[in-house]
C-alpha cells in the first residue's frame, strides 16, 4: 500500500468520526435534557405534596387550638371546685385532668410540627441543591 492510499484511508476514518460524534452528542444531550425535565417534574410533584401536608397540618393545629380554647372558656366558667351555685362541684376533678391531656396534646402537636416543619425545610434545600447541581451539568 503506497501513502497515498494511507493517507486517505486515516482521513476517511478522521471524518467517520467526526460525523459519528456530534450525533453522538445530540443523542446524549437529548438524554439529559429529558432527564432534567423528569427530575423537574418530580420536584414540582414533591413541592406540591409539601404545600398540601403544611395546609392539612396548620388546619389539624387550629382545630386542636380551637378545641383547647372552648375548654379554657368552659372551665374559666366554671372555677375548679365549685358550681354555678357555689357548691361543691364533683366534675372538677374530670375538668381538670381534660384540660392537662389537651395541654398535653397541644405540646405533642405543636412538637410534631416542629419536626415536620424542620424536615420540610430540609428537604426543599436538599432539592434546591439538586435542582442547581443538574444545572450546572
Amino acid at each position: 500500500m503506497d501513502v497515498q492510499a494511507e493517507i486517505r484511508d486515516v482521513k476517511l476514518r478522521v471524518e467517520d468520526l467526526a460525523a459519528d460524534e456530534p450525533v453522538g452528542q445530540v443523542d446524549l444531550l437529548r438524554e439529559i435534557h429529558d432527564r432534567i425535565r423528569c427530575l423537574e417534574g418530580e420536584v414540582a410533584a414533591l413541592r406540591a405534596e409539601l404545600a398540601a401536608a403544611r395546609v392539612e397540618l396548620g388546619e389539624d393545629i387550629a382545630a386542636v387550638q380551637t378545641e383547647v380554647e372552648g375548654i379554657r372558656r368552659e372551665v374559666s366558667a366554671h372555677p375548679a371546685g365549685r358550681d354555678a351555685d357555689g357548691d361543691d362541684d364533683e366534675d372538677a376533678d374530670l375538668r381538670l385532668d381534660m384540660i392537662e391531656e389537651f395541654t398535653s396534646v397541644r405540646a405533642e402537636i405543636a412538637r410534631e410540627f416542629a419536626s415536620v416543619r424542620s424536615e420540610m425545610l430540609d428537604l426543599g434545600i436538599k432539592l434546591d441543591r439538586l435542582l442547581k447541581r443538574d444545572e450546572c451539568r
